[in-house]
């Protein structure tokens, strides 16, 4: 055997060892990033799945809210039923519902944003009702009306988002 040639054996073990190292680091990085990548799927399905459950949860909380503040604001003026600051048990959750359509169904925003303005007319309406000193027939008659309204319309832009949500989230599973 010539001395070249014993040197060059060395060499082609040494390069195929560099060269079964770089394979195999290679193929373990792409194995990680495809199971890294599923699992980052996985999570965004599981927080999309969430989501989707909370949404129509929150419109239902807040349109029970309404019509809780409507009955008050009706208990008040027509029974003379004072209505109380602390009706309502829980904290309107508008503004994690407008997160949840924000992150996850923007496609619900101008629907959310219908119910947070009508929503707003019916806690103006308490307001008055809580502070309003010059209770004529008038003025009893425009406030109930303005907080029947306004709690009606939010129980219909709920029931049509959540709708919307389902035709959204069948649409989606459809796509695979």
């Amino acid at each position: 055997v010539r001395p070249y040639e014993e040197t060059m054996n060395e060499w082609i073990g040494l390069i195929g060892a560099l060269a079964g190292t770089a394979i195999g680091g290679f193929v373990t990085y792409k194995v990680a990033d495809q199971r890294h990548s599923f699992e980052r799927a996985a999570e965004k399905e599981r927080r999309l799945i969430t989501a989707c459950e909370s949404i129509p949860e929150l419109l239902s909380a807040i349109a029970s809210q309404a019509s809780t503040l409507n009955m008050g604001v009706l208990g008040d003026l027509g029974y003379n039923s004072p209505l109380k600051g602390d009706i309502l048990k829980e904290k309107v959750q508008l503004d994690r519902l407008r997160m949840f359509v924000d992150f996850y169904a923007p496609l619900l925003s101008t629907d959310v944003k219908a119910i947070s303005d009508q929503f707003a007319i019916v806690s103006r309406t308490v307001a008055q009702v809580l502070l309003e000193q010059n209770r004529n027939d008038e003025w009893k008659s425009k406030t109930v009306e303005s907080a029947v309204f306004a709690s009606l319309e939010i129980t219909k832009l709920a029931q049509a988002a959540q709708e919307k949500l389902g035709q959204i989230v069948q649409t989606s599973l459809a796509k695979g």
